[in-house]
């Protein structure tokens, strides 16, 4: 363009747009039951039931639970308390629902599980390393925490001006804090300046550890709880919440997560327990969104969860998922991930390539890798060959090369955080990395993609490990599908 065809936008007439910018603000909810607290012990199980008023327009991305734990009686001597801390760990299943018609638009089966398969792989890394690092009665856990900082300390020697010797350099690097964690090989973090944090410890044995909660819903990845939308149902929604055994929360270990894991021994208190609810509070807004459900309503695809949870045991596995029209209209994801088949204390959560843990003390039991897998759809391999792993007992790191694309700018950012954190992705949504990715990918420009499911199909893995020696792990297999929400003066259905 010539600068004789540009005119300055003082003197300009043409139409401009007038945006209409929400005004969030957010609305105190106290569960149905139990005022603001709850009590978890070692069976698990208890509820806690929230209810958003009908006539509210609200954000569930941006909403989010609030609560202070911490445990009823101090660990026991000599003992540290170690609460898991990449996942959503006090969570079992977390339901939403209509009140009329008992429509279900969210349901997360073992969300604890779930949430720590999917964090990692989902989150960006941006996002995560602006978090808070929380401590004892310190800060707030709002989901995936940094690495904690890097120090270095000399002898006192050194600090006496004495000369160096190269164990006292040695053991100064040994001081390096690492994330705490149990690697497959028993050693540390592989890449301790980025990746997340497995646990929070107490500073002083034989202490509580009380920790502020904040978690957002959108957390809650692959659901509509992730979606950064206004909602307006006309009807009352209810959260339902069932919470986890203390074992899923934290256990007690000593000088490392490794030493003497134990399960807890004592319940853990959940106090000054609130939903904040994201409200929409922009008149304009409001009023246009009633008066689209008064004339109508709206129609929207969203995200929805649909599960099966295997156990199999032997050297050759076989698991399979079956979907069909009446679950959604697409599938976006199938994600499977083999989980520790013993769920002892610090180990509970593991579900990488490698080897299992028997035991709290993190010894590995033998021929217990996952050398190759194969994935088929109705029958037909979407590899040429199986996705190798193991080859010719020399790792190969197949699995790692063929997801490296998508996980490009998530958490994920070393071979061996993937082979620690393994979830496979059997993905048919946008093929960008992740950091290309659309924040808002359910803004309505955006297309919906997906596989079509015009006929069913099965989703099947063969599982191969190690062949000297048999293995057991519970699979789980979770296939995100796109559904159809109708909601009307008239009904509210899911389709």
């Amino acid at each position: 363009m010539s600068e004789s065809n540009l005119i300055s936008k003082e003197i300009s007439q043409r139409k401009q747009k007038v945006l209409d910018h929400s005004d969030y603000r957010y609305l105190r909810i106290v569960q149905q039951n139990n005022g603001g607290s709850v009590t978890l012990d070692a069976n698990g199980g208890q509820e806690s039931v929230f209810q958003i008023p009908a006539s509210q327009v609200f954000n569930l991305s941006r909403s989010y639970f609030r609560w202070i734990e911490e445990q009823t009686a101090n660990a026991a001597a000599d003992f540290f308390v170690y609460r898991f801390c990449d996942l959503v760990p006090h969570i079992q299943r977390l339901t939403i629902m209509t009140q009329k018609g008992q429509v279900i638009i969210c349901d997360i089966a073992d969300c604890n599980y779930y949430t720590n398969a999917v964090l990692r792989h989902e989150t960006r890394l941006d996002e995560m390393l602006g978090n808070d690092s929380p401590s004892n009665d310190s800060g707030i856990y709002s989901g995936l925490i940094p690495p904690q900082n890097s120090t270095i300390s000399y002898t006192d020697a050194a600090m006496a001006g004495a000369a160096i010797t190269a164990d006292e350099v040695n053991a100064s690097l040994a001081t390096l804090a690492t994330n705490g964690v149990i690697r497959t090989a028993g050693g540390q973090g592989k890449n301790s300046f980025l990746e997340p944090r497995y646990h929070i410890r107490n500073a002083a044995s034989n202490t509580k550890l009380k920790i502020h909660n904040r978690l957002p819903l959108s957390l809650f990845k692959n659901t509509i709880c992730a979606m950064d939308k206004n909602r307006y149902f006309g009807d009352i929604i209810e959260i339902r919440v069932t919470w986890c055994d203390t074992a899923s929360v934290y256990f007690r270990a000593k000088a490392t997560a490794k030493t003497d894991a134990a399960a807890p021994n004592t319940t853990l208190d959940l106090t000054s327990l609130e939903f904040h609810l994201c409200t929409e509070n922009n008149p304009v807004i409001v009023q246009d969104m009633k008066t689209k459900f008064a004339n109508g309503g709206f129609v929207d695809h969203i995200p929805y969860l649909y599960n099966s949870k295997q156990t199999k045991t032997g050297s050759l596995q076989h698991i399979e998922i079956d979907i069909n029209r009446s679950q959604g209209s697409h599938v976006q994801k199938i994600l499977w991930f083999p989980s520790n088949n013993v769920k002892d204390q610090g180990v509970r959560y593991f579900h990488g390539l490698g080897n299992q843990y028997p035991d709290g003390a993190a010894g590995a039991t033998a021929n217990t890798n996952i050398t190759d897998f194969n994935p088929l759809i109705n029958g037909n391999p979407i590899y040429p060959s199986s996705v190798k792993q193991i080859s010719s007992n020399g790792t190969i790191n197949e699995p790692y090369f063929l997801q490296r694309n998508r996980m490009k700018g998530n958490c994920i950012t070393s071979v061996d955080d993937y082979n620690y954190n393994f979830v496979w992705y059997q993905d048919w949504t946008d093929p960008n990395p992740f950091w290309m990715k659309p924040l808002d990918r359910f803004d309505p420009d955006v297309y919906i993609d997906g596989y079509p499911l015009t006929e069913p199909i099965k989703y099947e893995l063969d599982i191969n490990f190690n062949p000297a020696g048999a293995s057991s792990r519970i699979h789980y297999l979770y296939a995100v599908v796109l559904r159809e929400l109708t909601v009307n003066q008239t009904e509210i259905v899911l389709r």
